[in-house]
């Protein structure tokens, strides 16, 4: 499991790609494209609003959580 504390709206999907690649000790360009996941541009636009809630959804045989109040925290889980 990987946590990720506070993390920038802009670099969100970065950072949920980069951790799972971490967790597969693979390269992030090996990876299925987030958009088959879930709409990148959706999560930023959600988080950088400033609102309050959570998110989870599947990403390459992974748990990802996103809970978010003025800053998102990602958790990515086997």
């Amino acid at each position: 499991m990987i946590q990720s504390q506070r993390v920038d709206a802009s670099t969100l999907n970065e950072e949920i790609i980069n951790s799972v690649a971490v967790l597969e000790n693979s390269d992030p360009v090996e990876l299925p494209p987030l958009f088959d996941a879930v709409d990148p541009d959706a999560l930023e636009a959600i988080f950088a609003k400033g609102r309050s809630g959570s998110v989870t959804f599947s990403y390459a045989g992974y748990t990802i959580t996103i809970e978010f109040d003025e800053t998102p925290t990602i958790t990515v889980e086997p």
